[in-house]
């Protein structure tokens, strides 16, 4: 165990300051956030060297060397923003050349250190350790606290350092573990969304399965009465389909108890057999939203699974588009043959962009109905700005599978 635990930390501390060690939990950020990162440190690094040659000793202020020290400052601000790693690399070279840049610079503001390469200092050690995991960060720490000595002869400028330096990495790490917190908030509400999504389709595929069953069981136990000359063992057979069916409904019940998760209110409004792809155009009218409608093909000869799950796709996909695409105007189309169903729908950019209300699962659930009877959902943005969204799913199951 232990040779374990001292083989890990070696790969940490080599990694660290060889190989380059990958940052952790890594989260999408926006573009609009990746770009103001870059500014923000491209900024700090370019500050901090004008800070630098503004406070630098006379012997080294205006002389040549000036631009090449300022550009030295500014890099592992400007290289953070890609590398983290690399960055403080370039830091520890610097602190460690910081005394033969700026000779006599402990006279003057007490340690060896500018203002300008402790600004950038902190800038790089706060991108590591918001970056990286805990044991990189560590030893970020005890090697840049073990290059303090070599220029801080007083043992309270070096803790005064020290003591600045875990601020800052604490202060990183703290930003890092909340974002970190929050990506694992949002996975887990979206993993609870689809395990909600398939729960209300296998409620709805229930009312559909229940409905055939009810009427098998309905002709089975009247087939004795429409057909009176049957044999006995005719007669038997249908009692036993009859009964079999029963048990089966009796099954679906129980299994639509566990689906339904508690506090969860019973559906009051019926399911649509058919795909009323009609009525929610004209809903969507009467919002003040321009709408088309194409039907090709039998939407009424649609299996009643295939049809409902139409049905909810439309559905929300005219939702979404009337919610985010203020002003658009939305196309619907339904294609309807023998082997496949298809629904489109597309709007144009809005007059105006919608505010943001919710987690939006609403494409997630649409991809959990498709998955569930073998078809393919597309949806994305379109060139003229506006969303499409397009759901083809087979008409009957195939066989072979």
């Amino acid at each position: 165990m232990a040779s374990t635990r001292w083989g890990e930390w070696a790969r940490v501390v080599r990694s660290t300051l060889f190989t380059g060690a990958r940052p952790q939990a890594e989260v999408s950020r926006s573009a609009a956030l990746r770009r103001l990162r870059v500014v923000v440190y491209c900024a700090v690094g370019f500050w901090g060297a004008f800070v630098a040659v503004l406070t630098a000793p006379g012997s080294l202020r205006g002389t040549a060397f000036a631009v090449p020290v300022a550009l030295a400052i500014a890099a592992p601000a400007v290289l953070a923003v890609r590398s983290p790693l690399w960055a403080w690399r370039v830091l520890l070279v610097l602190i460690a050349l910081t005394p033969l840049a700026h000779p006599g610079s402990a006279a003057q503001w007490g340690w060896a250190w500018s203002p300008g390469l402790a600004l950038v200092t902190a800038l790089v050690l706060y991108v590591v350790a918001e970056s990286h995991e805990q044991g990189v960060v560590a030893v970020v720490a005890v090697v840049t606290a073990a290059l303090l000595p070599l220029h801080v002869g007083d043992f309270r400028d070096w803790l005064l350092l020290v003591v600045m330096m875990v601020v800052v990495l604490v202060l990183g790490n703290t930003v890092r573990q909340r974002r970190i917190a929050e990506h694992q908030r949002a996975a887990a509400a979206t993993r609870t969304a689809v395990f909600a999504e398939r729960a209300r389709i296998a409620r709805e595929l229930h009312d559909v399965v229940a409905h055939h069953m009810s009427v098998l069981t309905l002709r089975t136990d009247s087939a004795r009465f429409r057909f009176p000359d049957l044999p006995s063992e005719v007669r038997a057979e249908f009692a036993e389909l009859s009964e079999t069916a029963r048990e089966g409904m009796v099954e679906m019940r129980r299994l639509l108890g566990v689906l339904r998760a508690e506090g969860t209110e019973v559906p009051t409004e019926p399911q649509p057999v058919a795909p009323q792809i009609t009525g929610l155009v004209d809903r969507v009218r009467a919002l003040g939203v321009e709408c088309e409608l194409e039907v090709r093909g039998d939407l009424d000869a649609l299996p009643a699974g295939v049809a409902l799950s139409i049905h909810r796709i439309v559905q929300e996909a005219l939702s979404n588009a009337a919610r985010h695409a203020t002003g658009s105007r939305i196309t619907v189309e339904l294609a309807v043959d023998e082997v496949s169903v298809q629904a489109v729908v597309r709007n144009t950019a809005g007059a105006r962009p919608a505010e943001r209300t919710g987690p939006g699962h609403g494409l997630l659930g649409m991809r959990e109905r498709v998955a569930v009877l073998g078809g393919t959902l597309e949806a994305g943005a379109t060139g003229d700005g506006g969303f499409r969204v397009a759901a083809w799913l087979p008409v009957a199951e195939r066989e072979a599978q």
